[in-house]
Formats: C-alpha cells, sequence, structure tokens
C-alpha cells in the first residue's frame, strides 16, 4: 500500500511539473492560420499577429507583439518583450525584463534575461548567454557570457 501511493505521489507531482508555465492559467494560441499554437498565460499578452508553434511557453506578463515568431520548446518569461520581426525558437530562453526586437533571432539554447537587448540582425545561437544591461546587435554571437 505504502508503494501504491508513494507511485500516486510521484505521478501527480510529475504530472504538475509538465504543465505549461509552472501550472499558471492561461490557454493555447490559435495562430491566424487555424492552427494551435502554444500555451499562453492569463497575464501574458500575444498579438494575433504572432506565430506561436504548439510547444512554446509564453509565461508570467511576458509580452509577444507584431510579426514575432516563437517555435520549438522556446520559453518567454517574465517581463520580456519579442517584438518587431524577431524570432525565438528551439531552446532558448528569453526572461526577466529581457528585449528581442527589430529581426534578432534567438535559438538554441541561448538564453537572455535581465535588462538585456538583442536587435538589429543579432543572432543568439548554442549556449551563449545575455544578460544584465548588455546590448547585442548586427552580429551572430554563439558561446559566452556577455553583461
Amino acid at each position: 500500500m505504502k508503494s501504491l501511493l508513494s507511485l500516486v505521489f510521484l505521478l501527480s507531482f510529475s504530472t504538475v511539473l509538465a504543465l505549461p508555465c509552472n501550472g499558471q492559467a492561461g490557454s493555447y494560441f490559435i495562430n491566424s492560420t487555424g492552427e494551435q499554437g502554444g500555451f499562453v498565460a492569463e497575464t501574458a499578452h500575444v498579438d494575433e499577429t504572432v506565430y506561436l508553434g504548439k510547444s512554446v511557453q509564453i509565461c508570467d506578463y511576458a509580452q509577444v507583439m507584431d510579426q514575432a515568431q516563437i517555435t520549438g520548446n522556446a520559453i518567454i518569461s517574465g517581463a520580456a518583450r519579442v517584438y518587431d520581426r524577431a524570432k525565438v525558437f528551439g531552446n532558448a530562453r528569453v526572461y526577466e525584463r529581457a528585449q528581442v526586437y527589430e529581426t534578432a533571432v534567438v535559438w538554441e539554447d541561448a538564453r537572455v534575461y535581465g535588462d538585456a537587448q538583442i536587435y538589429g540582425f543579432a543572432g543568439l545561437k548554442g549556449n551563449v548567454q545575455v544578460y544584465g544591461i548588455a546590448r547585442m546587435f548586427d552580429a551572430t554571437y554563439d558561446r559566452g557570457f556577455y553583461y
């Protein structure tokens, strides 16, 4: 009996961990093509003109606007903003108060957080982390820490 209760607890706990945005209330976005997109928390904002892939999570007070595209397993959270024609995909994360805009691209395992801004033709890929008050533009960065 003890084993059965332990199993039920573990299954319940793992289900909570698997919920999008750590269990925040919200719903799945419908793209303008009619296709189901990713999860959007009730407190987040997503323009109807953006494209969200099925596994995307837009959490907390994040904003995704204009013609931005978020795909793969990307997560946008905190008070982060992705807008203009920016793209975030793969396992990339944009969070806290970070901004990705203009035609910037963030992909693979890249992380953007703090008050960092990624813009212009900037590209972040791989294991790069940009944070603090860093400003990255018009170049591709594929590793390292920038702040």
